[in-house]
């Protein structure tokens, strides 16, 4: 049965729909000229996250591969800013990585499963 604009209309309005944008990250040297400046790396996106603008990042799991081409979603208000926080990220600033993007995303759909259990302090994702 084909949907009408009325039934997308009602299915999008209870959603999310937060924009945030995404980038790949793209490893343009070799692993010995990266390894020394990914704990520079690490404590900028840490720090990113510590402001609420990282949203979400992380490698592409690639057996063997240590450092390769990953996926980064930032919670900024516009795609300059985005480009600016992701042109900052000390592996760029060294002409080791490079990103595509970054690109408006929104979220609507999925679900994010975390347990918090107050009396040991700890959280499992699922």
């Amino acid at each position: 049965m084909p949907t009408t604009d009325k039934t997308v209309e009602r299915l999008l309005a209870p959603m999310t729909r937060k924009r945030l944008f995404a980038a790949i990250n793209r490893k343009v040297a070799e692993d010995a000229e990266i390894t020394p400046y990914v704990a520079d790396h690490l404590r900028y996106m840490i720090e990113l996250e510590g402001r609420g603008l990282l949203w979400a990042s992380g490698p592409f799991v690639e057996p063997g591969v240590q450092v390769g081409d990953g996926l980064t979603i930032l919670n900024t208000d516009t795609a300059d800013e985005a480009r600016r926080l992701l042109s900052d990220d000390p592996l760029c600033q060294r002409g080791l990585r490079t990103f595509e993007g970054p690109f408006p995303w929104e979220l609507r759909e999925g679900r994010i499963p975390l347990s918090l259990d107050a009396s040991s302090s700890s959280f499992h994702l699922h």
